[in-house]
C-alpha cells in the first residue's frame, strides 16, 4: 500500500517506529552510508560521508531528536529523485537490518524478507511447546539439578503436572497450555497467570522508546515472525502550558479548533484536490512540518494550515516542534507587512500544533521557477519585494519582555529579527507576482550577532560563517544572493552536472564567461534587459565576507536605480 509512496509523504507514525529500531546500535549510520549520490545509478558513490553524520549527531543533541528521523527529513526532502518507502527497505536490507526491515515488510502488507539459518539474525523460534519439549537440555548434568519429582523420562505435560512445580492457570481465553503458541500469548499468559508486573511501566518515560508510537494493545504477534500492527498511533494532545503566554494573551491571533482544520483540508489529506473553489489538501512541506490547504465557511476564506509533525511532538521529544511554533508564531504575529504572509491565528487543541495563514494563491517560487512561468518584469517585481519584506524584518526591534525592559535601558541595545530561512520555497507569490515571506520558524531576535552550535537555515542557501554557527542579518543577504541568481538563471540552488551536485553559486562561477552571466540566463525569458547589474548585486550579496555584504538598504537602493534603467 505505501511502498511506492515518499518518505516525507509517509504518516508520522511509520517513520517514528522505523526512527526507533535504527537508533539502536546507532544503525541509522549504517542506513546513512548506503545510500548512494544517484538513486538511479547501481554503481553510484556514497551520498554522505562521517563529518554529515558527525552534523546530523550534533543537531539531534541540540534539538533532543532522534539521528534517524533527522536523516529521514533530510534525504526525504533533497534531490531530484525523492526516495520512497522502497527505497528505504532496499537500502535497510543491504544493511542487513532485519528488524527494521520485517517493520516495514509489515507496513507494506508483504512477507518478511528470508533471514541466515545462522547468526544474530537468524529466526529464533518461539514456541512453547518446542522449547519445552526436551527438558533434558536444561539439566545437562544430571537429576541433582532438577526439580524434586522430575525424572529424566518425563514428558513436558507430567512435568508442568508435577506437585512440585507451581501450576499456573491452564487456560487462556479458550486456549490450553500446549496451545498457546506465541511469544506474545506467552507474555500476556504470564502476566494475567502470574501476576508479574509490566517492568515498562517501572522505566523513566524517556526510555521507553517502544512508547512513543504505538501501545502494548496495537501490538499482536501472529505464528509468523512478522508482527501485525495498527498503524493509527494515538498521539496525545499538545502540552498548552508549553505556548508562550503572549500567543495565548494576543487577541488579534484566532485559535482556531483542530477538528475544524481537519475537516477543511479533508483530514489533512496528503491529495491536493482542485475544487471550484479552490485547492483542498497537502500543497507543500518543510522540515518541520506540512502545509495544506482548505476553505472555512464561516470566515469565507481559503487558508493554508501549517500543521507540525506530530512525531516532532513525542514524549521523548516535546520541545522542538514548541519552540519553532512559538518562534513563528510570535515572528508572524508582530511582522504584518505587505510582503509577509499574513497569520490569522493557530490550533493547540489537538495532536499537533497548526499555525493558520491566509492562502497565497499564486504558488512558491519555486514552483513558478521551476514551470517557467515568469518573465523578467515579474521577476524583478519578486527581488524587489523580497528585499523590501527583509528591510522590514531587518528594522523591526522586538518588543522587550518585562525582564528585559531593565538590561534593554542599561545596555542601550535592541534586539533586531533576521528571517534564517530565505530562498525560494520560502518565498509565496500572488497571482499578481507580489512576494510574501513566510515559514518563520527560524525566526531570530539579536543584537547583531548570534552563535549556536546547531545548523541554521538550509545548506543550499546557507552563509560560509552559518556552516560554524555564527548568525547575522548579512545570513539572510546570503540566502537572498541565492535566490537573486534562481531569477536570473532559474536553476536551482543544487545544480546537477554530470551526476556531480554543486551548489548554484559555484556553477556560475565556473561557467560565466569573462564574468558575464549572459550566456546562463533562463531562457525562459526572451530579452533580459537589466540581467547584468542583478548579477553584479547577487555577487556582492554572495562575498565570503559577511563585512563585504550589502546592507538590506543599500540592496533595496541598488534595485531601485536597476528599476529606473527599466
Amino acid at each position: 500500500m505505501y511502498k511506492d509512496v515518499e518518505l516525507r509523504k509517509l504518516p508520522a507514525g511509520y517513520l517514528c517506529r522505523i526512527a526507533d529500531i535504527l537508533e539502536t546500535n546507532n544503525d541509522w549510520r549504517k542506513v546513512m552510508s548506503q545510500i548512494p549520490k544517484d538513486p538511479l545509478s547501481k554503481t553510484s558513490e556514497p551520498k554522505y560521508n562521517n563529518e554529515h553524520m558527525r552534523l546530523i549527531e550534533e543537531h539531534a543533541k541540540q534539538t533532543n531528536r532522534k539521528c534517524a528521523e533527522i536523516l529521514f527529513d533530510e534525504w526525504g526532502t533533497s534531490g531530484r529523485v525523492r526516495p520512497t518507502l522502497n527505497t528505504l527497505y532496499n537500502i535497510i536490507l543491504k544493511a542487513e537490518i532485519f528488524r527494521a526491515a520485517d517493520e516495514i515488510a509489515g507496513i507494506m502488507k508483504e512477507s518478511p524478507p528470508a533471514r541466515p539459518t545462522d547468526g544474530p539474525a537468524a529466526v529464533v523460534d518461539t514456541d512453547i511447546t518446542l522449547l519445552l519439549n526436551d527438558i533434558s537440555l536444561e539439566y545437562p548434568n544430571g537429576d541433582q539439578h532438577k526439580p524434586n519429582g522430575v525424572n529424566n523420562n518425563d514428558s513436558t505435560a507430567q512435568v508442568m503436572s508435577s506437585s512440585n512445580i507451581p501450576i499456573v492457570i491452564e487456560t487462556l481465553g479458550n486456549k490450553t497450555t500446549a496451545q498457546v503458541k506465541s511469544a506474545s500469548d506467552l507474555i500476556r499468559f504470564s502476566q494475567q497467570s502470574m501476576n508479574i508486573p509490566d517492568f515498562n511501566a517501572l522505566m523513566p518515560s524517556s526510555q521507553r522508546s517502544s512508547q512513543n508510537c504505538y501501545s502494548n494493545s496495537q501490538i499482536s504477534t501472529a505464528n509468523s515472525a512478522v508482527p501485525v500492527l495498527d498503524y493509527s498511533p494515538p498521539f496525545p494532545a499538545v502540552d498548552i502550558s508549553k505556548i508562550d503566554t503572549t500567543i495565548l494573551k494576543n487577541t488579534s491571533l484566532t485559535h482556531f479548533e483542530y477538528k475544524v482544520l481537519e475537516s477543511i483540508t479533508n483530514r489533512f489529506s496528503n491529495d491536493l484536490e482542485k475544487t471550484s473553489r479552490g485547492p483542498i489538501g497537502k500543497i507543500g512541506s518543510g522540515g518541520f512540518g506540512d502545509v495544506y490547504a482548505g476553505y472555512h465557511k464561516k470566515i469565507n476564506k481559503f487558508l493554508a494550515v501549517k500543521r507540525f509533525r506530530v512525531n516532532l511532538m513525542l514524549e521523548n521529544n516535546p520541545n522542538v516542534a514548541i519552540k519553532i511554533f512559538n518562534s513563528e508564531v510570535k515572528a508572524l504575529a508582530q511582522l504584518r507587512h505587505h510582503n509577509i504572509v499574513p497569520i490569522i491565528g493557530y490550533s493547540a487543541d489537538g495532536p499537533a500544533l497548526c499555525v493558520v495563514c491566509e492562502y497565497i494563491d499564486g504558488g512558491s517560487l519555486e514552483s513558478n521557477l521551476a514551470e517557467k512561468k515568469l518573465n523578467e518584469k515579474h521577476r524583478f517585481l519578486v527581488m524587489s519585494g523580497t528585499a523590501d519584506g527583509l528591510k522590514y524584518i531587518h528594522r523591526c526591534v522586538k518588543p522587550p519582555t518585562e525582564d528585559e525592559i531593565y538590561e534593554e535601558s542599561a545596555s542601550g541595545s535592541k534586539k533586531n529579527f533576521l528571517h534564517g530561512d530565505v530562498k525560494s520555497a520560502n518565498i509565496l507569490l500572488t497571482l499578481e507576482y507580489v512576494p510574501k515571506l513566510c515559514d518563520f520558524g527560524l525566526a531570530k531576535h539579536i543584537d547583531s550577532t548570534f552563535i549556536t552550535t546547531s545548523l541554521m537555515g538550509t545548506s543550499a542557501y546557507m552563509a560560509p560563517e552559518g556552516f560554524s554557527g555564527t548568525v547575522t542579518q548579512k545570513t539572510d543577504i546570503y540566502s537572498y544572493g541565492i535566490v537573486l541568481l534562481e531569477l536570473l538563471t532559474g536553476l536551482r540552488p543544487i545544480v546537477v552536472d554530470d551526476n556531480e551536485k554543486i551548489n548554484i553559486k559555484n556553477y556560475v562561477e565556473e561557467n560565466c564567461i569573462d564574468g558575464r552571466i549572459t550566456k546562463l540566463l533562463d531562457p525562459a525569458v526572451h530579452d533580459w534587459q537589466q540581467a547584468e547589474p542583478i548579477y553584479e548585486l547577487a555577487k556582492k550579496c554572495l562575498s565570503p565576507q559577511r563585512n563585504d555584504r550589502p546592507s538590506i538598504e543599500q540592496v533595496c537602493d541598488t534595485l531601485y536605480q536597476i528599476n529606473m534603467n527599466y
